[in-house]
């Protein structure tokens, strides 16, 4: 090469070094740094002249340059290519003794029969702080699907599920099964309605729509059942704006919809209530022109006949205006004389009346708190509501039953399940009248309190008994619900508030759940009413229990069957399938002794136990149950059972 030619050379050399992005540096076998280009003291904040004569080992921090002195001994007495050739991520100290990530390549070449190697270095800060930031996200995206309370699916375009979160999994498929992979159709009970879906999230398409209007659907639920449901889905766009998959939020509404549809059955009690006031006032009045009149004419008649068609005309309009007094009560016009009442003394009052009332074949039964709280309420609508229950209970049972009258102190936390989820939080006592009848259906229940209303043959009731309690009880403002099963019985819970004068600060309040009673410990929940089971789970994992759920006895039984770890198993009375709480207990005491089980039931104890042994029964909890009532039963159980 001539002279001219290797000066060309040694300038596009020096060139490449002087405007090469990556920084470059040359060190002999010992490590000295022969030369840097303007990228190593950019990188490095050294200046060349400090860094060429010394071990290049002053750019690296422990236990990196230890490494690198190995590499370098190992591949000049070996010939290994260790580090020749091979790029790796280590980490650099800069002059102000910082420590950041590199990508450090090395290449090795001989001078005068000396080995020399030069070092490309690659920053990947940036890059580190991209990472960290991607780990960030991601780390935050899971966090809040895994813990969002609402059920999330992520789909491809084609609307096959990718991701699910736990309240997905919980809500639509059950515990051996996992709807990953699988197409969305899957989570709809009519095919035609994920088709009328589908046309709709193809609809977003490119679209720049946030998301869909909410739209519905009845779904199905991990054991086959169909509920009301709402699905929202919004697009998931790549950098094209082209979509790449979907986000799908699903709601369970069956909740929603019973609220729903008890405030309208709330209004329309309230809306009934008003026009019954006002014919029953219109009425009243027109009552007593009749009755005025036929005074007077008392005082005229003279002829015996006449007299008697007066009196029975008298007795017609008295009979009429007691029924417009009811219906006063149940528009709730008629004015109370509320007063401190002892609900056990009424109660014991009543009960020898009752029982000639009722006859023979109905076998009556209380059962009375002893520290029972005063209630300020009317005591002769107390009567007229027990009976009125009493003789409603009796008409329920043909053949002859049991009728049991409870009362007992209630406290509302705000948690209540089923019915009595529209009481007020605070303190109640309670006036059970329940009967082991022919129960009512959902329909009859539904309608129990309109006046007038009633199942019963011609002639043989008005319909304004409950209504009238209704109106009694909401004009005392407390509360009234009903319990039913049909072929099972009935219940009807009155609570009165509290006299307010007894009712203790909530800063007095014993605290109602202690979250630690049940560390360490499964409790196996049995409960057919979703609404009731969700309640429950959430009262027992604030006890610190963990919990495994079960639909009815049957599925209760094949998870005990299958060793599960459980600690005492916490079961509804009546449900479906076939299969009571009674038999899950004496499935229990035969296959798994070691276990204790707590019953619950909206009837009475009495009721609810029916012709059961009284040998080994399991305690039972009444519902409405409150947190520390659920901790005090299941505490107990265990200590009997050895278990704490």
């Amino acid at each position: 090469m001539s002279g001219l030619g290797a000066d060309r050379s040694q300038s596009m050399l020096e060139a490449i070094l002087e405007s090469a992005a990556g920084a470059i540096i040359a060190i002999d076998e010992n490590g000295i740094v022969h030369s840097v280009n303007p990228a190593t003291e950019k990188l490095f904040g050294y200046a060349a002249a400090e860094l060429v004569g010394r071990n290049v080992n002053i750019l690296m921090p422990e236990p990196d340059h230890s490494r690198h002195d190995g590499y370098l001994k190992h591949h000049l007495a070996t010939g290994e290519r260790h580090i020749i050739g091979i790029g790796r991520e280590t980490h650099a100290r800069r002059k102000d003794g910082t420590i950041f990530p590199i990508h450090l390549s090395v290449s090795g070449f001989l001078v005068d029969q000396k080995h020399y190697f030069a070092g490309i270095i690659h920053d990947l800060s940036a890059r580190t702080r991209l990472e960290a930031e991607i780990d960030r996200q991601a780390l935050l995206f899971q966090t809040v699907f895994d813990h969002v309370p609402e059920a999330l699916l992520i789909a491809d375009p084609s609307f096959h599920v990718l991701l699910l979160n736990p309240a997905a999994e919980r809500l639509l498929v059950g515990s051996d099964e996992t709807l990953a992979g699988a197409n969305l159709e899957t989570i709809f009970a009519d095919p035609q309605e994920f088709v009328h879906v589908g046309e709709r999230l193809d609809a977003l398409g490119a679209a720049r729509e946030p998301a869909t209007a909410p739209m519905m659907a009845r779904l199905k639920g991990p054991r086959g059942e169909t509920f009301p449901g709402e699905v929202i889905a919004a697009p998931i766009s790549g950098a094209s704006g082209m979509r790449t998959g979907l986000v799908i939020l699903v709601r369970d509404l069956t909740n929603e919809l019973r609220r729903e549809e008890a405030l309208l059955k709330s209004q329309r009690l309230e809306a009934i209530g008003q026009l019954t006031g006002g014919i029953a006032h219109d009425f009243n009045n027109l009552l007593t022109i009749v009755t005025g009149n036929l005074e007077l004419m008392d005082e005229l008649v003279t002829d015996e006949r006449a007299r008697d068609h007066a009196r029975r005309a008298q007795q017609a309009a008295d009979a009429g205006a007691r029924l417009t007094n009811r219906l006063l009560t149940f528009a709730r016009r008629r004015r109370l004389e509320p007063q401190d009442v002892n609900l056990n003394d009424q109660v014991r009052v009543m009960t020898e009346l009752l029982q000639r009332t009722l006859g023979e074949t109905v076998q009556l039964t209380t059962v009375l708190a002893a520290d029972l709280w005063t209630a300020r309420v009317d005591p002769s609508e107390v009567e007229n509501a027990v009976v009125n229950l009493a003789i409603n209970a009796r008409d329920a049972m043909p053949n002859g039953g049991k009728l049991v009258i409870e009362t007992s102190n209630s406290i509302f936390d705000g948690q209540a399940a089923g019915p009595e989820a529209a009481i007020v939080a605070g303190d109640y006592v309670r006036l059970s009248v329940s009967d082991n009848g022919v129960g009512m259906s959902r329909e009859t229940l539904a309608r129990a309190f309109e006046p007038f209303f009633t199942t019963k043959p011609p002639g043989r009731g008005t319909g304004l008994g409950l209504s009238t309690i209704y109106g009694f009880v909401k004009q005392s403002n407390g509360n009234v619900t009903i319990y039913s099963e049909v072929e099972k019985g009935t219940t009807v819970n009155i609570y009165l508030p509290r006299r307010r004068a007894d009712v203790r600060p909530d800063a007095q309040r014993q605290p109602v759940w202690v979250t630690t009673a049940g560390e360490g410990m499964t409790i196996l929940l049995v409960e057919d009413n979703p609404e009731v089971r969700a309640v429950a789970l959430g009262r027992l994992q604030r006890l610190g229990y963990g919990v495994i759920e079960a639909y009815t006895a049957a599925e209760a039984i094949s998870i005990l069957e299958s060793d599960a770890a459980v600690t005492a198993v916490f079961s509804d009375v009546v449900m479906p399938g076939g299969l009571s709480g009674f038999d899950l207990a004496r499935w229990m005491r035969a296959n798994r002794p070691e276990l204790p089980v707590l019953l619950t039931s909206g009837f009475a104890e009495d009721i609810a136990r029916g012709d059961e042994p009284d040998a080994n029964q399991p305690p039972m909890l009444r519902k409405p149950y409150t947190q520390a009532e659920l901790a005090k039963m299941l505490r107990q159980a265990m200590v009997v059972h050895g278990k704490r």
